[in-house]
């Protein structure tokens, strides 16, 4: 493990990157749950979703280990997965079948690993200019804030808007209690406190009898047949014509930026907290080529598009600077497919104080940014607040991005525009008119 990971070099030890790597296993596992309801809906067998689901997130989590040796791991992510089920496979929408959601998945990973593996790359990290870097990562930490009190029930949307739930229902209340508990080992300095934190949820939700007990401890699976290797290239293209073209390659478009930016918004927002922009740009480029590999290897799986999970900030935050964390993170999913009664423990209100307490880590990097100068502090505020609003991380950049260009522009500094800064904007421009 030292000669793979270099655990010394990076400053911690393997007990941490174990403990690291079930946090951010069990910050993730609602996914193993939550995908196959989302796909089932496209007409997909729920058992063979779940078992792609664990194996698209263990391949990304390997992928992410092996190619960047960095503390992060990756499953299908949610919105990409009701984009394939309600927009894709929607008759109201796209109307192709689930087979041919998982060929354009296929494709649009392809195109997203062209691009890892080109100069373009490194081009695009380079160009997200430091005060966006800084509020890419407080959109995020309040983003995965508003995942833990949604999935908590903490907050709802009533009418859509988003509003207080009754404090004190059960799965609330089992959520504060969590949230205190590890309110308290953070402040005490216990070593280890988010995963024992989250193991005083799960004991207290038993004991509650808000989680229920599991009935077994091993299920085994069926055959993952059902989805595996199910790809259907044929009538993608519809009607031929050039309109029917360009939507394609519209749809292409789309599927690959989201994916891309999500990503990439992620590793930022992760990375500027730790790592010099040099180092930065090497890294996240390295992680994009796996998670674009992983993207590749779900949709043969059976699986929507695979990505590199904000949730792995639990485990960074718990101490995680290696590989070593990743894969750990990957043999629970590969375990979570035989004893996944076992996974159930773990709930959205188990899960949720710690998603709480890392996006209050993330936003604090925000400190870094001077308000004093408009043309800084209006796409700053705009990122950090529509990645959380909009529910999406690439949204939140695209609009820091255009709105970049417009106030540095207003304010004559044309230093702040260089040609890739440019580039991005005018792709962001194009993707929102899509």
């Amino acid at each position: 493990m030292e000669k793979l990971f270099r655990l010394t070099e990076n400053g911690t030890t393997a007990r941490r990157e174990i403990s690291a790597g079930i946090i951010t296993f069990f910050a993730m596992a609602y996914i193993i749950f939550v995908n196959p309801v989302f796909l089932s809906a496209a007409g997909m067998d729920p058992e063979g979703v779940m078992i792609a689901t664990c194996l698209g997130a263990a391949v990304g989590s390997i992928l992410c280990a092996l190619i960047s040796n960095l503390p992060y791991a990756m499953a299908p992510g949610m919105g990409l997965n009701t984009f394939f089920a309600f927009t894709l496979c929607s008759p109201a929408f796209y109307a192709y079948s689930w087979q041919q959601a998982l060929a354009l998945t296929f494709i649009a990973g392809g195109i997203f690993l062209l691009i890892t593996l080109t100069p373009l790359r490194s081009r695009i990290i380079a160009a997200v200019p430091e005060n966006l870097q800084y509020a890419i990562s407080a959109g995020i930490g309040l983003f995965i804030a508003l995942i833990g009190l949604l999935n908590s029930g903490i907050v709802t949307m009533t009418d859509g808007f988003p509003a207080l739930s009754d404090l004190g229902s059960p799965q609330s209340l089992l959520t504060i209690f969590g949230v205190l508990v590890t309110t308290v080992l953070l402040v005490l300095r216990v070593r280890g406190a988010l995963l024992l934190g989250m193991l005083a949820t799960v004991a207290a939700g038993l004991v509650s009898g808000r989680i229920a007990p599991p009935d077994r401890i091993v299920a085994m699976p069926r055959a993952i047949s059902s989805v595996f290797g199910r790809l259907d290239f044929h009538g993608l293209v519809r009607g031929g014509g050039l309109s029917s073209v360009l939507a394609f390659l519209s749809l292409l478009f789309s599927m690959t930026m989201v994916d891309m930016f999500d990503t990439l918004g992620f590793l930022i927002g992760a990375g500027s907290q730790t790592e010099e922009r040099g180092a930065l740009t090497q890294s996240a480029g390295r992680v994009l080529t796996a998670d674009a590999l992983a993207t590749v290897l779900g949709a043969v799986c059976g699986t929507s598009t695979v990505t590199t999970y904000a949730e792995s900030a639990a485990g960074v935050s718990a101490g995680g600077r290696t590989g070593l964390t990743s894969v750990v993170t990957a043999f629970g999913f590969l375990l979570a497919v035989f004893f996944s009664p076992l996974a159930g423990l773990f709930t959205a209100a188990a899960a949720a104080p710690t998603l709480i307490v890392v996006g209050m880590y993330l936003t604090s990097v925000i400190r870094k940014v001077d308000f004093s100068a408009a043309d800084d502090a209006i796409p700053v505020f705009l990122t950090i607040l529509l990645i959380p609003l909009s529910y999406s991380i690439t949204t939140g950049i695209g609009v820091g991005f255009i709105s970049w260009v417009i106030c540095k522009a207003v304010a004559r500094k044309r230093a702040a525009l260089s040609l890739p800064v440019l580039s991005l904007a005018a792709v962001f421009a194009v993707y929102f008119c899509l």
